[in-house]
């Protein structure tokens, strides 16, 4: 069989390209070079007792010596191997790709051609093949009625062509005409023309070091934007920090586990201090035809380290921590990492994982439960969940445009590639390129940050300045907007599509489906409109912008007063503890830094457990308990359960609780008995206690309350808690008798 040239990887990956006018994706055998003799070669005589007995003992002998099966085994299972159930060596994603476009290309041949996929592969011609892709690229809705993205870039169609070849060999056996490969480039072409798609390629700005600072700093301290889990945000943080000194690929330290993970104490051959290294092996990498050779990266720590904002084994400690994965029992406490020794005569001493997280991914997503969010125990985090957490925070940090997940990675790559202590072939290696040629086509900047004219003159290159002007982080301003004012969106009810919409909405019966898809319609449509119109004004303020500046200065008015809105709630005290302790000043003394290293990695852990609730414009929620994760083997509840038992004060929550318990079966109190047990978990100064022990209006309002915001969310199989009471309930149904004839509180399933 063939060998392939070039491979086909998901859309976030930018290596994944093709050149425009290869023609050919696949190499051919050298059919003059002679093979060697095979084993399968050797013909097996059809029934090895014909003949001389002795010659076919011998031969059996030979060919099967020490092997358990008889030659009829070997013949069965030739006869029985099923050549279809073989793995074509794609990668997911890219099965996917090819398996999205065979049904494309199954449609357009029923519909348009009328006549069945493999008969239109048979007599496909460049006039099928142009009809096609421009039918392709006219397609606005996709499966299941949802609105497709588009073709925007000349480049995807090219991809699109070269998918295409891909599905017509794996149905048809044998590769597309090359002839007819060659005559398809003008159309192509055409097509891009006709259809006004854009030859620029994605800019592949890097993100300095420096702004990865700032990028952390606003990660953390944000409130804009929520990560519904505390652990969640840390594990935003890491990834990037992980991300940034490797180089790798996104998606191979999105499913790093903890078997991926070894720390240590390693003696510095320089004197001084044992120091804390850990040591990151990325099995996952981009695939073809197998698996890749791992690569492993170590990262030490830098003693008196100026910014702890920079240093991984702070977050990644705080996360082992936090979930008690060392194998050592009783190491609970990162001041106990101060006080060990390296044998006398070893370079390291290994701080070992426990073995039964080696599976467990590291960076997994949060779920609902009844009360709030938890760690998934084995649902990871996306790739497209990353990139719009980071694009996000970005954007908040103000950002023109929003970073994306591959900048560290090309600042890592132009780096290693300026750097004399990395070769080429070192490069390559750590990004997982087989050549220098994706390095140049993909990593290495367009936009040229070389001091060009200095060198020409001879004078010392402003090398610093050059990179900022480069980088994602040239145009940042804290003054660009975030969100439509209140006039631009009441903008939006006045156009025509929305007008027509709203207008028929009020002649059409409440409940019936053409009112649902109306009314869900015109919500989408108020929502693309005004995305369009934020992403328009971001556009378009760095230039009017400058010029208000420009012109205020030229007139002796200087900068106009600039006040952001407020639209999200205050940090939480977790949160404010997490930044002082991360930011806190450099210590001149190697106990000062044991003691600054140990309270961030405390601050970090504590903060795992926050609940920041799903909205960070709405009431905060936060919270020192453990988050249940029955897969890390953590404890839960425990002081949840000390504070309900043994209340060391009449706080607003121990009141509420008392509320909430009835004495006459039709008495119907209006808190929620849960969300009060919930608010018993946290510090009595977190702001969210006034929300989860507020009183409904009527006991309706907590009815429905308690069947969207707490049954609804009980996953089968979960037994459920109620902290009030500290009891632990059986089921669904157990809740519910319990919530009816302890709390009055019924719901809609009675």
């Amino acid at each position: 069989m063939p060998r392939l040239k070039h491979t086909i990887d998901g859309e976030d990956d930018s290596d994944s390209s093709f050149s425009p006018h290869d023609s050919n994706l696949f190499d051919s055998a050298d059919e003059d070079e002679d093979s060697g003799t095979e084993v399968t070669d050797i013909e097996l005589c059809d029934n090895p007792d014909e003949g001389n007995e002795d010659g076919a003992a011998e031969n059996l002998a030979a060919l099967f010596d020490g092997n358990a099966h008889p030659p009829e085994y070997y013949r069965q299972g030739i006869e029985e191997f099923d050549e279809d159930d073989l793995d074509d060596g794609y990668a997911p994603g890219t099965r996917e790709q090819l398996d999205s476009l065979e049904d494309e290309w199954r449609r357009f041949c029923t519909s348009i051609l009328r006549s069945d996929a493999k008969t239109c592969f048979r007599s496909v011609t460049a006039a099928t093949l142009y009809k096609f892709f421009d039918w392709r690229l006219n397609q606005k809705i996709g499966k299941a009625g949802r609105k497709k993205k588009g073709t925007k870039k000349e480049s995807s169609l090219e991809t699109g062509w070269k998918q295409f070849r891909l599905v017509y060999e794996r149905a048809m056996g044998e590769k597309l005409d090359s002839k007819l490969g060659r005559r398809m480039r003008k159309p192509l072409k055409d097509l891009a023309k006709k259809h006004e798609l854009s030859r620029q390629r994605r800019k592949n700005r890097c993100m300095t070091i420096d702004q990865l600072k700032g990028q952390i700093e606003e990660t953390l301290s944000t409130t804009e934007k929520s990560f519904e889990l505390g652990e969640i945000r840390i594990l935003a943080v890491l990834f990037l920090l992980l991300l940034a000194p490797e180089g790798a690929r996104p998606t191979s330290i999105l499913r790093l586990r903890f078997g991926d993970i070894r720390i240590m104490l390693v003696r510095d051959p320089e004197g001084g201090p044992p120091i804390i290294a850990s040591r990151f092996t990325l099995e996952f990498t981009k695939t073809y035809l197998g698996d890749k050779d791992a690569n492993t990266f170590t990262v030490p720590e830098a003693i008196f380290d100026p910014s702890l904002l920079l240093s991984p084994h702070i977050f990644l400690l705080g996360v082992l921590f936090r979930h008690h994965a060392f194998r050592a029992p009783n190491l609970v406490c990162p001041a106990q990492l101060d006080n060990l020794k390296i044998h006398p005569g070893e370079l390291e001493l290994p701080v070992p994982l426990r073995k039964d997280l080696d599976d467990v991914c590291i960076f997994r997503r949060a779920i609902k439960t009844l009360t709030g969010y938890e760690l998934s125990p084995t649902e990871a985090i996306t790739y497209g969940m990353m990139a719009s957490w980071i694009k996000t925070v970005g954007e908040i940090l103000g950002l023109e445009t929003g970073p994306i997940l591959y900048s560290l990675r090309y600042n890592a790559a132009n780096e290693f590639d300026q750097s004399a202590n990395v070769s080429d072939a070192l490069r390559n290696l750590m990004l997982g390129h087989a050549s220098s040629d994706p390095f140049r086509k993909h990593y290495l900047g367009r936009e040229i940050n070389v001091d060009t004219w200095a060198i020409l003159r001879g004078r010392t290159p402003q090398q610093a300045l050059l990179k900022q002007i480069c980088s994602v982080g040239h145009s940042i301003s804290k003054r660009r907007p975030l969100h439509l004012t209140p006039a631009q969106s009441a903008s939006i009810d006045a156009h025509p599509l929305v007008k027509k919409l709203t207008e028929r909405l009020p002649r059409l019966q409440p409940g019936s489906p053409r009112y649902a898809k109306t009314r869900r319609e015109l919500r989408n449509t108020k929502q693309t409109l005004k995305r369009t119109r934020r992403q328009q004004v971001r556009a378009e303020w760095t230039e009017s912008q400058a010029v208000e500046d420009i012109e205020r200065q030229l007139q002796g008015a200087g900068f106009a007063e600039f006040v952001r809105i407020e639209r999200s709630r205050p940090q939480l005290p977790a949160q404010k503890r997490l930044l002082a302790a991360l930011t806190a000043p450099v210590e001149t003394t190697l106990e000062g830094y044991y003691r600054r290293r140990d309270n961030a990695i405390e601050a970090i852990a504590a903060y795992c457990q926050v609940q920041e609730g799903q909205s960070a414009r709405r009431a905060a929620h936060s919270t020192t308990r453990g988050a249940g994760d029955a897969s890390m083997g953590a404890p839960t509840r425990t002081r949840a359960c000390s504070s309900v038992c043994k209340p060391s004060e009449e706080t607003p929550a121990l009141l509420a609780a008392m509320s909430v318990f009835v004495e006459d079966a039709k008495e119907r109190p209006k808190r929620c008995f849960l969300c009060v047990g919930e608010a018993l978990s946290r510090e009595p100064d977190d702001p969210s206690v006034q929300a989860l022990i507020r009183e409904f209006y009527t006991s309706s309002d907590l009815t429905k309350h308690f069947q969207r915001r707490h049954l609804n969310q009980l996953s089968p199989g979960v037994k459920p808690v109620c902290l009030v009471c500290s009891l632990n309930l059986s089921n669904k149904k157990h809740l519910q008798t319990h919530a009816l004839l302890v709390h009055g509180t019924r719901s809609r399933e009675e």
